[in-house]
């Protein structure tokens, strides 16, 4: 049965594993296969869902239990939405030196797991790139749906110029 459906793929959970295959009707080329090689490469770093296999027709990843990141916003107070929004900003941080976009992070409400740890899921369209923008997008997102910081705007262009982890910095003291 399946347990989930996206624009490019099926996923179905057993136990505690998730498999994910490319639907019938999708005209994405190698999504599977480019995820399952982004989770190669990122599971180093401690990032994603741990991967077991993957081929270009499905791959196996741990089933990650926990909420969407703005359900377990409802549910807690600011200290531990704070050390969430730390935490997904690192993970982010690490992918922008790593030259990698996951392209989602400005809209994450389905790609960020809190439960025993934080985790970003669905690497499917990741790629990469000299000016990847996962901090920036993420922050964008909190601008809108966490706590509004009025000049945003300076901060992360500034990040954007350097990458440099003074800037960075800037942006976790912004937040937290």
């Amino acid at each position: 049965m399946v347990y989930a459906k996206g624009k490019r793929t099926e996923v179905y959970k057993i136990f505690n594993f998730i498999i994910k295959v490319k639907r019938k009707d999708s005209k994405a080329i190698s999504s599977i296969k480019n995820e399952g090689t982004w989770l190669k490469k990122i599971n180093k770093y401690a990032i994603g869902p741990r991967l077991y296999y993957f081929n270009d027709k499905f791959l196996i990843c741990k089933f990650i239990k926990g909420d969407r990141i703005l359900d377990y916003f409802k549910k807690v107070g600011l200290n531990e939405k704070e050390k969430v929004v730390r935490e997904v900003l690192r993970q982010c941080r690490i992918l922008d030196k790593l030259k990698v976009d996951k392209f989602e992070m400005h809209h994450p409400l389905k790609h960020v797991i809190v439960g025993r740890r934080i985790v970003l899921i669905d690497f499917e369209r990741c790629k990469y790139s000299e000016r990847p923008k996962n901090v920036t997008g993420f922050c964008q997102f909190l601008n809108n749906y966490y706590r509004k910081i009025d000049n945003l705007k300076e901060i992360l262009k500034k990040y954007k110029e350097s990458y440099s982890d003074e800037d960075f910095d800037e942006i976790v003291r912004s937040f937290c």
